[in-house]
């Protein structure tokens, strides 16, 4: 699956490179916390694919963000996804799975800090012409 970059504007060049699989909080059924990378640019950056719980199946809500992080935050998660056994397996009990899946008081997924300050874009999926 490829994604058009927001920092070149390139059509199908915004891929996941690595991605781990959260436990569910109290808003998600889902969350994964994604490294994506450009390959006409060499863009990377952190985005997050978020599920929601909807009041009944049919009303399954989801969203595909990304995020403008500093280069060193993207590392650091990479790192982290990459020492996980299992990053597909949001119930694995490893250290990346741990600090990368923190929650809240409120049983909400606390994120990312570094994500919050930074600004979003969308992970636009692009099919057809550019």
């Amino acid at each position: 699956m490829a994604f058009r970059c927001p920092q070149c504007n390139t059509c199908n060049s915004l891929q996941i490179e690595l991605a781990i699989d959260l436990p569910p909080d109290r808003t998600s059924e889902e969350l994964s916390l994604q490294v994506v990378s450009c390959g006409a640019c060499g863009f990377r950056s952190l985005a997050v694919c978020d599920v929601g719980r909807g009041d009944c199946p049919e009303s399954e809500s989801w969203k595909h963000i990304g995020y403008w992080v500093r280069p060193d935050a993207v590392e650091s998660v990479s790192m982290a996804i990459r020492s996980c056994p299992e990053p597909r397996n949001p119930r694995c009990p490893s250290v990346a799975h741990t600090s990368l899946g923190k929650k809240d008081l409120r049983g909400e997924w606390s994120g990312l800090l570094e994500m919050e300050r930074g600004h979003t874009f969308a992970m636009r999926l692009f099919i057809g012409q550019s």
